[in-house]
């Protein structure tokens, strides 16, 4: 008779748990409970986490009438969690969620503007700069 083997999830928990160190009681009864807060925080702070967090890319004007893709760096959770008064599993739990919250579209549109960059310009092109494409 074959065992009952754990989900890949319950394997990834029962991981994580050992991993923190914590104890059962204590690393989180639910999914929810470890991931999530409570609506009102994730309400009052999603949106400036989410503008300070983000690392994107923006065109800005050169000297010479062109235009450059200027990555922007964002702050770390630890960075956000002393901006914003908060710990930094709160500011963690807060962009995982506002993350989630994105549109499809948006995680598609990056992927197809990647790709097609690539088409345009291939790798040891003379004109494609990877230093200033988006991640």
């Amino acid at each position: 008779m074959s065992e009952m083997r754990p989900t890949f999830a319950a394997e990834v928990l029962a991981r994580s748990r050992q991993d923190s160190g914590l104890e059962e009681s204590e690393f989180g009864r639910a999914t929810y409970d470890m991931y999530c807060v409570p609506l009102e925080v994730y309400e009052k702070y999603k949106d400036e986490v989410l503008r300070l967090s983000l690392s994107y890319s923006r065109w800005v004007a050169s000297e010479d009438g062109g235009v450059l893709l200027q990555r922007v760096d964002q702050l770390s959770d630890g960075e956000l969690s002393e901006r914003l008064d908060l710990d930094e599993d709160t500011v963690r739990r807060i962009r995982c969620m506002a993350e989630w919250d994105l549109p499809m579209e948006v995680f598609r549109n990056a992927a197809e503007y990647k790709r097609r960059r690539r088409r345009e310009f291939p790798a040891g092109s003379p004109r494609r700069d990877i230093r200033d494409e988006p991640s």
